[in-house]
């Protein structure tokens, strides 16, 4: 295929290219397309064959549904789109398609309505969709759109009345930025605080980390809810512990990690980012660092859309030095007891971040660096009789709730008591 470019004013070269009422030579022919049409140009996206090849491998074991990877369109308002979301989209499993909206609203609508035209017998899509092409294609899929199983809008600039109601099989739901005036919408929609349109999006300037990442995690449930996908995160969690604390093995623990991982255990800041600060934390001071002593064990399991949250309790005697929980200290022989919260983030079947948090107060107490009955002296002059730190006794209420009283440290809670 050869396109005109005398007579081409927009191409988008992602994983597509959109052809709007321009003239190309396809086999030798030259065609005008009345309407907008989507041209696979699949030989010249190297990027994408290579996260087609991520997806067979994923396919088999994280994802397990039938047939083809499951099609989503995605919609925005310019010809540029943030390609890690797109990436991201891909190497969740998805077969991903770029389509901008330009302005033509009635060839925008004839696309839509014609997106199931080369789809294979039992397939279907999906669309996500940012900004003013989210809001016409709100009010396009108020008439079925066949085999569309889920619409995702980001800060559409306008909403349907909440009296419409949508096909009852589409999974519909709608991301807001915080400062977008809409009332009551007929369909499950999410407002994010301290945004504007935009914060899902990388490369502007209103991206939010923290609301990217919850509407992601959202976005990704109705996709697999819609598709029927059935993911084994727990799965991803227990290799990755098991090549942590029972193999040691830093190669295959690196095996588990997404391209571009992060680890960051909050009350030290030990971790890393990235793969290569990932493979020399491991190599040089998680695995050979932690003593013989250590025990991991697991309280309670979370298993959300892209997160697994364990609840651990970890135990040890301070035999060596621990870099990622006493870095610096010199052993004392003590024995430690600490719940410990892990929340790993997955895609793509790969370990994307971890971060792990403890009362490091807690471990202080039980290693003889903190003396809850050191208290500062104009503290102490202002009443305080000791710290509001607790040591073994913490663990121990974990695994036990009768083990010891609530609110000891309250003192006016023994006063209070009837």
């Amino acid at each position: 295929m050869r396109l005109d470019p005398e007579n081409v004013t927009h191409v988008r070269l992602h994983s597509s290219v959109i052809v709007t009422r321009y003239s190309a030579t396809i086999s030798g022919e030259k065609v005008r397309p009345q309407q907008l049409y989507l041209i696979k140009l699949q030989e010249q996206f190297q990027s994408c064959a290579t996260e087609d090849q991520t997806w067979n491998k994923l396919r088999h074991g994280f994802l397990t549904f039938n047939s083809m990877p499951p099609r989503v369109h995605v919609l925005s308002d310019d010809t540029e789109f943030d390609r890690v979301f797109l990436k991201h989209l891909r190497q969740e499993g998805f077969d991903v398609n770029y389509l901008p909206f330009t302005g033509d609203v009635k060839g925008f609508k004839w696309t839509i309505q014609h997106l199931a035209d080369d789809l294979e017998l039992g397939q279907s899509y999906a669309i996500i969709a940012f900004g003013e092409a989210a809001t016409h294609l709100l009010s396009i899929a108020q008439k079925p759109l066949p085999h569309c199983i889920a619409l995702i809008v980001y800060y559409p600039t306008a909403l349907p009345s909440p009296n419409h109601k949508y096909p009852v099989h589409l999974s519909l739901l709608c991301h807001l930025a915080s400062n977008q005036p809409f009332g009551v919408s007929s369909f499950k929609s999410y407002v994010y605080p301290d945004t504007y349109p935009g914060f899902a999006e990388r490369d502007l300037e209103e991206y939010d980390r923290v609301a990217a990442g919850l509407s992601w995690g959202r976005t990704i449930g109705c996709l697999r809810k819609g598709f029927g996908i059935e993911v084994d995160l727990e799965g991803v969690v227990e290799d990755y512990n098991k090549c942590k604390f029972e193999d040691k093995d830093a190669r295959g623990t690196m095996s588990m990690l997404s391209q571009v991982p992060y680890v960051n255990t909050v009350p030290t800041m030990t971790g890393g980012i990235g793969r290569d600060d990932l493979d020399r934390f491991y190599r040089q001071v998680f695995l050979p660092g932690n003593p013989p002593s250590l025990k991991v064990r697991l309280l309670s399991r979370t298993i959300g859309v892209d997160k697994v949250v364990d609840e651990m309790m970890v135990s040890f005697r301070h035999t060596q030095v621990i870099s990622w929980i006493l870095p610096g200290v010199p052993p004392t022989n003590r024995s430690v007891q600490i719940p410990v919260v892990s929340i790993v983030s997955i895609r793509g079947g790969k370990l994307w971040h971890e971060q792990l948090y403890w009362d490091q107060a807690s471990v202080l107490v039980q290693i003889g660096l903190l003396d809850p009955k050191l208290v500062p002296g104009d503290m102490k002059k202002q009443g305080l009789e000791r710290l509001p730190v607790i040591g073994k006794e913490a663990a121990e209420k974990v695994l036990d709730e009768g083990s010891h009283p609530s609110n000891e440290l309250i003192s006016s809670w023994a006063e209070e008591k009837p």
